[in-house]
């Protein structure tokens, strides 16, 4: 049942600009409005919804829910699982919260990255607006199982999408649910699906008071090639996170202090579960300058408390349970329209009970970063740092380093085109194993109508282990339609 889960795809894609389009328009930045233009420009808007033109591709929508953010980077869906690629706004959205009680750090003319003659306008329930969208795509791999010994064949992929978003003059909800189901018709038994859901509760208490509270579950695959799917086979990952946080700004300093939560479960397609099976607790507290500059420091300060199911959760019965701490610091940044971002550098360390296993620890780097050198282009990249729990004999666990980097430019209203390259480096403690994986994709989407969009994507990956017989690579193409409102 859990390979019948849906979620994504949103897989758009590449393109070089024309210059003459970059200069389309006059006065292309700003808010301002010089000579009592705007009553104008409210026209010419007007115009534009009745008889759309590329105009159109210069407002990116402003309901960015912050449930759908990607903080940091996952290489591009890889990091070890079977994940989709994400939305290029996805980004946007987290970048746009990056600075605690700002109201936005990314302006309004920025391009999002998609398709504005089919724009959504949801569905308005109440207070809040449902934007349901769904993708329906088929096409052809030459490798069904993702793995040294995958065949070619034909694919298909459902891809639902459902998003909820408060229309509050005050505080913030937003909901997020997303599945894919990619079926082989030549190949059943690689048939696979995941599924993710979050919600995000945001409470302006005051004007430098304020609470955050979210809920998240995600459901996916290990890569057959890894060595956590080879070694146990139980290669169903569903986490379960958790987080509770309030920011208050004292004089020039704004202080976020928050819990967190993210549980682990592990298991096989008999349902056995796992030994890996975990939980991990946190309490941070972190720091914001406001300097009422381009950059704002912030520094951040984590305890972590490790705790494994089953105290004896390999063949040697050693005891994994940890704890440990994190200490980074780093900058947000806020340039205008052009640049916006924050870029994180520390140290984390998981101290594990048994003797016989080394800390887990290392550098942790994370970032994300929108940059617009035109109101027709924007690109996006992100880094990211994740430490994984493993019950491989003599391993404390493994870092994953990963980071992406995507451009998405429109031609028109109507045609968008996107492509984008990630890596992801994993590093087992204790144990001599490597794993890479380097993924390439691009495409375009073409608006056929105000609900309907055609969608064809490209997609190579490559997957490179120090494990003999793991070794694989992928190429994919698709074609589809996408119906959203």
């Amino acid at each position: 049942m859990r390979r019948l889960l849906p979620l994504l795809a949103f897989l758009t894609v590449f393109a070089a600009a024309p210059s003459h389009a970059q200069t389309a328009l006059p006065n292309l930045r700003g808010t301002d409005d010089p000579g009592g233009r705007e009553g104008v420009a409210d026209a010419a808007a007007e115009s534009a919804r009745a008889n759309p033109t590329q105009s159109d591709v210069y407002a990116l929508r402003r309901t960015l829910n912050s449930a759908e953010a990607e903080d940091g980077s996952s290489g591009l869906g890889t990091n070890g699982q079977v994940a989709p690629v994400r939305p290029f706004s996805d980004r946007i959205a987290s970048v746009d919260r990056a600075v605690p009680l700002s109201d936005s750090l990314v302006d309004d003319s920025v391009f999002g990255g998609d398709t504005t003659f089919d724009q959504p306008s949801g569905i308005r329930l109440g207070s809040f607006t449902f934007t349901p969208q769904i993708t329906l795509t088929t096409g052809w791999t030459d490798n069904t199982a993702r793995s040294s010994s995958g065949t070619a064949g034909a694919l298909y992929r459902i891809s639902p999408d459902l998003a909820l978003t408060s229309n509050w003059s005050r505080h913030e909800f937003g909901a997020s649910l997303r599945g894919s189901y990619t079926g082989y018709p030549e190949n059943s038994d690689d048939n696979d699906g995941n599924v993710s859901a979050a919600a995000d509760l945001r409470l302006d208490l005051n004007d430098v008071t304020q609470i955050d509270t979210g809920v998240s579950y995600t459901y996916t695959r290990e890569e057959d090639g890894s060595a956590e799917s080879t070694a146990s086979g139980a290669d169903h990952v569903q986490t379960f996170t958790a987080d509770l946080g309030a920011t208050r700004a004292v004089g020039l300093v704004a202080a976020t202090a928050f819990v967190g939560l993210d549980r682990s479960v592990y298991t096989s397609d008999d349902d056995i579960d796992s030994g890996r099976d975990n939980t991990l607790y946190s309490a941070n507290l972190r720091l914001d300058m406001d300097t009422g500059s381009v950059f704002t420091p912030f520094v951040e300060g984590s305890l972590l408390l490790r705790r494994f199911d089953e105290s004896c959760s390999d063949s040697l019965c050693e005891k994994r349970d940890a704890n440990g701490y994190q200490l980074r610091g780093g900058l947000s940044i806020a340039s205008g329209p052009k640049v916006t971002g924050n870029i994180g550098l520390g140290w984390r360390i998981e101290d594990i009970e048994d003797d016989r296993l080394d800390a887990l620890s290392g550098l942790v780097v994370d970032g994300s970063l929108v940059w617009s050198p035109s109101r027709l282009t924007t690109v996006t990249a992100g880094l990211g740092t994740n430490f994984v729990a493993t019950d491989i004999d003599t391993s404390s666990g493994s870092i994953i380093y990963s980071g992406d980097l995507r451009v998405a430019h429109a031609f028109s209203d109507r045609l968008v085109a996107e492509t984008g390259v990630g890596y992801s480096y994993r590093t087992y403690e204790g144990v001599s194993i490597e794993e890479k994986t380097l993924t390439g994709f691009g495409g375009v989407t073409f608006a056929l109508t105000r609900n309907t969009a055609l969608i064809v994507d490209y997609t190579h990956r490559r997957f490179d282990s120090s494990e003999d017989g793991s070794d694989y690579t992928e190429n994919a193409i698709e074609a589809g339609v996408r119906f959203r409102h």
